[in-house]
């Protein structure tokens, strides 16, 4: 088995156990006449409609595909705080993190056989459009931070132009040209279901396959799917700017680690190779075990940071830490708020958490912002993230009787 597959398929024979013991012995996923009633009572950004497509598509999910979908819960974990920061910044649903999940599994180097790639699956003409770049050595259809926030301008601009979610995430499918003919054969209809049957088949299973995602997210479970465990190497990792031509086969035989981890964790260059820049425009990802050993045979001129989507890992004293690194953002993150307070209004969006996230503060990574929108009370945004209300005002420091300005950044997590 080669290094790839023990990265993306991990666990093969532990999961022909468990498939053997669930098929055997194991309770059976629940009756459909459960998964009807929480589909009902589930809340969307779409109309949801509980039709043939619908019910096939959650089965897919959290029956025949139960194995890649821990796998799915197990990138989640590592990819969805990156995308929920670009949708927060957007003030776009939170839910439009699903896409990633239809359009690649939440897998930064997938390629469909028509050439849509990345995790969002961009076609060459959509991400020239977008001004994502390829050339002969990088192809930025596989960075993450950048295709993800591409994706969800092109996504909040066909929601602007249809006024309707639904219709935007089967313009994202299928493109505006066929929706619109797919309108235009309705008789000007605007609603998804009724132009389902003038839709290509992909896009007709497109909302089918968003409602069954979302329904996974919520109760995965209850289907008795558990997240997967992802290789250590690709959970905790570090970054560093590069400024010299770095090769991927040599720095494998350096640092005795395998091509294709290096390859999997820089998914974006086309070559096996960084080339130089004298600015140093690129960034090496490695795990973290490895960068010591990197920087003490290649040199470093910038410091080494977390990331991009690193998870900093535990230590022996690894509780009194987290309690430390939580006190150090917080005390940072108060601070930004106080030297920006007056230039409040003119925030379009939160940059100042990103230049913050750059700066790598130790334990900002896991803490979740919200920028409070006009006419939007605190009490809003805890039943909007299932927050009970008490707790929102204690992370913040908030009396109850203060009333908070719109444009205030509102801490979702400690």
């Amino acid at each position: 088995m080669n290094t790839l597959q023990r990265i993306l398929k991990p666990f093969y024979l532990v999961c022909i156990l468990a498939t053997f013991l669930v098929t055997t012995g194991s309770a059976k996923s629940p009756s459909d006449p459960e998964v009807i009633r929480r589909l009902e009572n589930m809340q969307t950004i779409v109309n949801v409609r509980i039709n043939e497509d619908v019910l096939d598509m959650v089965s897919f999910y959290t029956d025949r595909n139960k194995r890649d979908s821990e796998r799915i819960l197990s990138r989640a974990a590592l990819y969805f705080p990156t995308i929920e920061q670009a949708l927060r910044e957007r003030e776009l649903p939170d839910e439009l993190k699903y896409i990633s999940v239809i359009e690649s599994s939440l897998n930064p180097v997938a390629e469909s056989h028509q050439g849509a790639t990345g995790m969002w699956q961009f076609m060459k003409g959509t991400a020239e459009l977008f001004n994502l770049n390829m050339d002969k050595h990088i192809d930025e259809r596989k960075d993450i931070v950048k295709s993800t926030e591409k994706a969800l301008d092109y996504l909040k601009y066909l929601y602007e132009s249809y006024g309707d979610w639904a219709l935007a995430l089967a313009a994202y499918n299928c493109g505006t040209a066929r929706l619109n003919g797919a309108i235009k054969k309705s008789n000007g209809s605007t609603d998804y279901w009724t132009i389902l049957r003038h839709l290509p088949r992909e896009t007709q299973k497109y909302v089918p396959k968003f409602i069954a995602v979302s329904y996974l997210m919520n109760y995965y479970y209850l289907h008795e799917i558990r997240p997967s465990e992802l290789p250590e190497d690709i959970v905790y990792t570090s970054s560093v700017k590069v400024f010299e031509k770095v090769d991927f086969k040599k720095l494998s035989k350096d640092l005795e680690l395998e091509l294709d981890l290096i390859r999997y964790l820089n998914p974006i260059f086309n070559k096996d190779q960084i080339p130089a820049t004298d600015e140093g425009r690129y960034m090496l990802t490695l795990p973290d075990t490895k960068m010591a050993a990197f920087a003490e045979r290649y040199g470093v001129k910038e410091e080494i940071v977390i990331g991009p989507f690193g998870i900093r890992r535990p230590t022996e004293n690894s509780d009194l830490a987290a309690e430390q690194v939580k006190r150090e953002a917080i005390a940072m993150l108060e601070s930004l708020r106080r030297r920006n307070i007056a230039t409040r209004d003119n925030l379009k969006d939160t940059s100042v958490f990103r230049t913050l996230a750059k700066s790598r503060v130790p334990g900002f990574e896991s803490m979740k912002v919200y920028k409070l929108r006009k006419k939007e009370s605190v009490e809003d945004v805890a039943v909007r993230y299932n927050i009970p209300l008490e707790d929102l005002l204690a992370i913040n420091n908030i009396n109850p009787d203060d009333e908070v300005a719109p444009g205030s950044f509102i801490k979702l997590s400690k």
